[in-house]
């Protein structure tokens, strides 16, 4: 089983201990069996719970165990809470010690211990990660101060006071007399601590939150009864192994359940935390939490309206330290509302700031919506300019360019009008290549005709091309006579020429008379034959890259 399953399971044998305890010395069962479970009840709670705390907190995290991480000393505040737990259980197996001889010395060894507890509580709790920083920071501790002060000038008036003003000598018997009432003080002062604390980011995870809540709770229960036997010790009707004792257990071992839900209780995930943040600022600002420090202070007022209303002497001997007292928490108050107004107004003036910031923003957003809006269009216009080209493109209209000047498009219709110059110069080589074609076409009927006895005519259509004119020259080839002739359908085949009349060839000029029948000269002979230069024709337009 593993230590996240075993939660429930720790807390239901503490539970069933708790009730054991209270049925058994409530109900007086079994007799003397309750008043030794009476007896001995704080002193098994504070080794349970102890011994929890500290077996809790020191037992190591394993590498794939999902659970809250420590944060900063939060690991040192519980093992002081754990230590001061387990100091008072010392104190209280001193005092046992000492009842079962039958004495009850007052300082005693005991008070080593009892002394300790407070002191490792108070300390592990300032300990523990604070909640925020800065002003959230300063006004936790205003807060704090504000209901230390209250629960001080309360406890002066309810008990510390006439404790004080008690005749004797001033001895360690009569300071930890004072010391115990404040030190209870103290510890109800640190749970309106936790209270508020509880309300910060870091408190939202499962694990610290319930800890520190059940932390309070268990400091509640130990109060409760430190202070009843205070006031009824100090009145001299004090009975031990009475109810009254079972807040000392009861809040020790709630301590050590706290502690065993801080170390096991899985981690929170950060979503989860999120939303709780949002939750909490959707609620109330001023929520109950918050409420607390001037609900003290209320008691403070009524406390101080007994007594300056009473006329008993030892009210009147109260009044000065419970006056000056109110005038320190009132001044407390009054300095926390001067910063609440100073942090009102900071924040004002950081929202105007906000809010201006947000107009030009909004400003800056609207020119470049505009911009957005005229580039888009600009697109628009260059690409159905572009759309069109290409149409007359495909159109065969190899002419056409596009004409855009600038823009997001400008090299895309630099490209365009690229292609569109190589289309039509592909075009003019692909008409003069059909031209020259279909020339030496016709040269070839020529050729094939003067072979067979014709005269040479060089067609008309071989006059302008260079290539053609210069081969003849090279030839030595000295046509009768060059005249312009369409140019024929499709060149004959030789035996065709020999046969047929020269003048069935469109291609070539129709001579009068029977054609000579010749054989066709020899490159030999053609090679002594002088032909002269044929006068050449207009030059061929050169191919432009």
């Amino acid at each position: 089983m593993s230590a996240q399953r075993r939660v429930p399971t720790v807390i239901k044998v503490i539970a069933w201990i708790a009730a054991a305890m209270l049925t058994i010395v409530i109900f007086h069962l079994g007799g003397e069996v309750a008043h030794r479970v009476g007896q001995f009840s704080p002193l098994t709670g504070a080794v349970i719970g102890g011994t929890l705390t500290l077996g809790s907190i020191l037992y190591p995290v394993r590498r794939r165990e999902r659970v809250e991480p420590w944060l900063r000393n939060e690991q040192l505040a519980w093992v002081l809470i754990g230590s001061g737990v387990i100091l008072w259980g010392f104190g209280e197996s001193f005092w046992r010690y000492y009842i079962s001889q039958g004495v009850q010395p007052f300082p005693s060894t005991a008070d080593l211990g009892y002394s300790c507890f407070p002191l490792c509580i108070f300390v592990g709790l300032l300990l523990m990660p604070s909640p925020g920083s800065g002003s959230r920071r300063l006004f936790l501790l205003m807060d704090s101060l504000i209901g230390m002060g209250s629960l001080f000038a309360i406890a002066w008036f309810l008990l510390l006071g006439s404790l004080a003003q008690a005749p004797g000598e001033v001895n360690l018997a009569k300071f930890l007399g004072l010391y115990y009432p404040v030190a209870d003080t103290a510890l109800l002062s640190c749970v309106v601590f936790l209270l508020l604390r509880g309300q910060g980011r870091i408190y939202q995870a499962t694990a610290r939150r319930v800890s520190l809540l059940v932390i309070g709770l268990g400091l509640c229960f130990f109060v409760f009864s430190d202070f009843l036997f205070n006031v009824q010790n100090n009145a001299g009707t004090y009975v031990e192994a009475t109810w009254i004792d079972l807040g000392w257990p009861l809040g020790l071992m709630t301590i050590g359940v706290a502690a065993y839900l801080r170390r096991f209780l899985p981690m929170t995930p950060a979503e989860v935390i999120e939303e709780r943040m949002e939750r909490a600022e959707e609620r109330a600002v001023f929520g109950f939490s918050r409420l607390v420090p001037y609900i003290l202070l209320s008691l403070l007022f009524i406390s101080l309206t007994i007594n300056v209303l009473s006329s008993d002497g030892g009210q009147v001997a109260l009044r000065p330290v419970l006056l000056f007292a109110t005038i320190g928490v009132v001044a407390l108050v009054v300095a926390r509302q001067l910063l609440t107004l100073y942090e009102n107004a900071h924040l004002a003036a950081r929202q105007a700031e906000a809010l201006d910031d947000l107009s030009h923003a909004n400003t800056r957003i609207e020119q470049q919506a505009n911009q957005i809006l005229q580039h888009n269009l600009e697109l628009e216009m260059g690409i159905h300019h572009l759309q069109e080209v290409q149409a007359q493109l495909a159109n065969g209209n190899l002419r056409a360019r596009a004409t855009l000047t600038s823009g997001a498009l400008l090299s895309l219709a630099g490209s365009l009008n690229l292609m569109a110059e190589r289309l039509m110069r592909l075009g003019q080589s692909s008409a003069y290549a059909q031209r020259l074609m279909r020339s030496l076409g016709e040269l070839s009927v020529v050729l094939e005709r003067a072979a067979a006895g014709s005269p040479l005519t060089v067609p008309a259509s071989c006059n302008e091309f260079l290539e053609i004119n210069r081969l003849l020259v090279a030839l030595r080839l000295t046509p009768h006579h060059a005249m312009p002739v369409s140019p024929p359908a499709a060149p004959a085949p030789l035996e065709r020429a020999q046969t047929e009349p020269l003048a069935q060839h469109p291609g070539v000029r129709s001579v009068s008379g029977p054609i000579a029948r010749r054989p066709f000269p020899t490159f030999d002979h053609l090679r002594n034959t002088q032909v002269p230069s044929l006068p050449l024709t207009q030059p061929i337009q050169e191919e432009q890259q």
